[in-house]
């Protein structure tokens, strides 16, 4: 009997458990609104009167709640009678908020003593925040009780946590049906309209002791006086736009539970990076006045509606800074609102060139409104970015539309190469490989992004490579932190750069300068000269770079591929010089004749010949590897930015001075030519890396077409170092040059065996004697061969 008892008791409580009660109230009254829309004002009436039943059940304990409740459904049962839908819409409205403050009351209540599983039952009778694709669900208030269950956390603790969490939600959800109002009225939804605004005033019953707390009675009486004034005009279909205008401004900066500091970091890098998006993607959805990709106008929506709600987080705290500007900022962002759903509808297109002005007057707002640690807030919103892009892509998918999953890809891929990559290249570089793995080559027994969506891979396989791509840049936001990345790769190599090119320019100087000694000394002012004049040009031309390249920067990629591929055509000319000796050998032989050209003449004066010949001398010796140096660099700065970069510069340049006065220091004793030969080695390597990390920087762009290597995968500092990729295109590409070099210097040893074979089949000219008329004399370098052939 007493087991049966407990069942019984056991079964009934979870019949009447607050939560199931609650949905029986929201279907009955949803079943009740389509039966009076369809016309069946009895069966409306029955579904009423089931939803007054339940409605009993889950206020029991609540008296005043409960007869506020009953007095919405008495009004709910006369707007029947009438077949009044704005009417009975509005008092549902109200019924279910009386029951949504009621749990939030006794969730808090009950964990504020410790009950844990009455607080675990009414929590369940909530709502959310109004969904994006950029926001989370809360979870704070169900993780709070897990604390307090398993003896974490202190009752008062965890209580205050869930009654923020509470605040927090119905806060958005207040904002977001005030709103709502003003779209529904926009778009001629009456009925929507009675709903939303009778939902506007359930929610600020439950937020309007933390207005007392922050604003006082008096300013919460004329909340009260607005909000009762919006539902009785929707209700009665009549205009709003006044009342909205006045609680607009009595919510101003108003926020029930403030953010935390690291919150308040993210949503300001949200309405940032979210703010820039807009014009994008409407721009690419509007052409000569006519909506052309209805998709780009939606995400575009998207984007502006998580701005604007990012906005409305911050706006208390930019309130307090300025606000003029925090005013003129959600002005602004409801005129985008505006803008974008008359686009959406058809009714008025705007041009992409307004949408853009006014996105750029928002972000100068922002730039006046941010405190400097905001500033660079933006890249805490990449994820979500990246995220909603993803969910683009599926979207693509299951639409069939492979092209624009291929965008969307590439858009994602984008957004995490250019934040997120280059602080996880320090932080954490087998993440970052991990993701790279996912979206292009594979990783971890998953097929890359572009592998599936070359082969049009079922929508299945796709979801799992999403889904291990998410959990890998779960785990990359969380490494990333709010912390600087490290930059010792970017440093590093720009030091190598710096030094390479400076060591060549030092080794040509060392060969001109061999023989100024003694009395000859003197001719190395102006040779040195000229090198200081072509360090200033170089550092006038890596302005002159960083300007250019700074107003393109928003061509991102395609850019540095460029940069990249002019990089090579000069690396591939260097070398065919140098393995054509006219590069090292023939270019010192004709340095040296102008040289000695130049000391046959008259004495040494500050504007003689030779003083300015020697100053030109120098500055085309060493400008040439600055203006490398200079190209080099570009691809890097791009990536990591000029500061890093010069670091490295800074570096490579101080082992360059060091090597310079060594050189100076041994004077003849060094072997120049075997120096210059490892130089040409350590350029070829360069050349082959250089390729490796173009061909992959122009797959990004979508340029060229990715072909993994099927089981290949290498770490991440083959791609670092040396340029390896797992791509076909990437390792044909390196291999092609590799055989380049190596074909020209073949090619130049073949010329030259077949130019000694020729110089030893002709007589030696007779010391002494003129040649003949018509006779051709032998050219300096044919006499230095045909000496070197004979002696060896």
């Amino acid at each position: 009997v007493a087991a049966s008892l407990v069942l019984a008791a056991t079964s009934m409580s979870a019949v009447h458990a607050p939560w199931r009660a609650a949905a029986d109230v929201r279907t009955a009254l949803s079943d009740a609104e389509t039966e009076l829309v369809l016309g069946s004002p009895g069966l409306a009436a029955d579904k009423l009167g089931e939803a007054r039943a339940a409605l009993g059940v889950v206020l029991a304990s609540r008296t005043s709640d409960r007869r506020s409740a009953e007095a919405a459904a008495d009004a709910a049962a006369a707007a029947i009678a009438r077949g009044d839908g704005r009417a009975f819409a509005a008092a549902a409205s109200t019924v279910w908020t009386v029951i949504l403050r009621a749990a939030a009351d006794q969730a808090i209540a009950a964990t504020g003593r410790g009950d844990v599983a009455g607080a675990r039952a009414w929590l369940l009778v909530r709502e959310f925040r109004p969904p994006t694709r950029f926001s989370r669900a809360a979870a704070d208030a169900t993780l709070a009780l897990d604390s307090l269950a398993a003896g974490r956390k202190a009752a008062g603790a965890a209580a205050a946590i869930v009654r923020a969490d509470l605040l927090d939600t119905y806060d958005g959800r207040l904002r977001s049906s005030v709103a709502g109002v003003r779209e529904a009225r926009l778009a001629g939804f009456d009925v929507r309209a009675a709903d939303t605004a009778s939902a506007s005033l359930g929610y600020w019953s439950i937020l309007r002791s933390s207005y007392v707390a922050n604003r006082g009675a008096a300013s919460a009486r004329r909340v009260d006086s607005a909000l009762v004034a919006l539902a009785d005009r929707s209700r009665q279909g009549r205009p709003v736009g006044a009342e909205l205008r006045v609680i607009d401004r009595l919510l101003e900066g108003f926020r029930a539970a403030p953010l935390s500091e690291g919150e308040l970091l993210r949503r300001a890098g949200q309405l940032d990076r979210f703010l820039r998006l807009v014009p994008i993607e409407y721009g690419r959805g509007v052409s000569d006045g006519k909506v052309t990709k209805d998709f780009e106008i939606q995400e575009a929506i998207t984007f502006r509606d998580g701005a604007a709600s990012a906005f409305r987080d911050l706006e208390s705290v930019l309130i307090a800074r300025d606000a003029r500007a925090t005013r003129r900022l959600g002005a602004i962002l409801i005129a985008l609102g505006d803008t974008l759903s008359g686009a959406s509808r058809g009714t008025q297109v705007a041009s992409p060139e307004s949408v853009e002005a006014n996105t750029t007057a928002a972000l100068e707002l922002i730039d006046v409104l941010y405190p400097s640690v905001w500033k660079d807030a933006a890249k805490t919103a990449d994820f979500d970015v990246i995220s909603a892009t993803l969910d683009r892509l599926e979207a693509a998918v299951a639409a069939g539309d492979w092209a624009g999953a291929e965008q969307a890809r590439l858009e994602a891929y984008g957004v995490f190469e250019l934040g997120p990559e280059q602080r996880l290249r320090g932080l954490a570089p087998s993440l970052f490989r991990g993701v790279e793995g996912y979206f292009w080559y594979g990783e971890g027994g998953f097929d890359g992004l572009v592998q599936l969506v070359k082969r049009k891979a079922p929508a299945v396989e796709i979801s799992q490579t999403r889904t291990a791509l998410d959990q890998a840049l779960a785990e990359s936001e969380e490494r990333i932190g709010s912390g600087p990345g490290s930059r010792a790769s970017i440093v590093t190599n720009s030091a190598i750069i710096v030094f390479r090119e400076g060591l060549e320019a030092v080794l040509i100087l060392a060969a001109l300068m061999a023989s100024m000694v003694g009395a000859q000394r003197r001719y190395r002012r102006p040779l040195m000269g000229g090198v200081l004049l072509a360090l200033v040009a170089s550092v006038v031309t890596w302005i002159i770079a960083q300007t250019v390249l700074g107003s393109l920067a928003g061509w991102g990629e395609k850019l540095e591929a460029v940069v990249s591929l002019v990089a090579i055509a000069v690396l591939l000319l260097i070398l065919n010089w140098f393995y054509h000796r006219v590069y090292w050998q023939e270019n010192l032989q004709d340095l040296h004749r102008k040289k000695k050209r130049l000391l046959a003449g008259a004495s040494l004066g500050i504007f003689s010949a030779q003083a300015l010949g020697l100053i030109a001398l120098g500055f085309s010796s060493v400008y040439r590897e600055g203006f490398e140096t200079v190209l080099f660099l570009q691809a890097l700065t791009l990536e990591a930015g000029a500061l890093t970069v010069l670091q490295g510069v800074l570096i490579g340049f101080a082992g360059v001075v060091g090597v310079f006065f060594l050189v100076i220091a041994l004077e003849r004793r060094l072997p120049h030519k075997k120096m210059l030969v490892a130089t040409g080695v350590l350029i070829t390597w360069v050349l082959v890396i250089l390729v490796g990390q173009t061909v992959q920087t122009m797959q990004k762009v979508g340029w060229v077409s990715v072909s993994p290597v099927e089981g290949l995968e290498l770490p991440y500092w083959s791609g670092v170092w040396f340029g390896l990729y797992p791509t076909w295109q990437g390792l044909a590409a390196q291999t092609a040059a590799a055989l380049f070099v190596v074909g020209s210097y073949l090619g130049a040893e073949a010329l030259r065996n077949r130019r000694r074979a020729r110089l030893l089949a002709e007589p030696a000219p007779a010391l002494g004697l003129e040649p003949h008329a018509g006779s051709v004399a032998a050219s300096p370098g044919e006499i230095t061969d045909r000496e070197l052939v004979r002696s060896s």
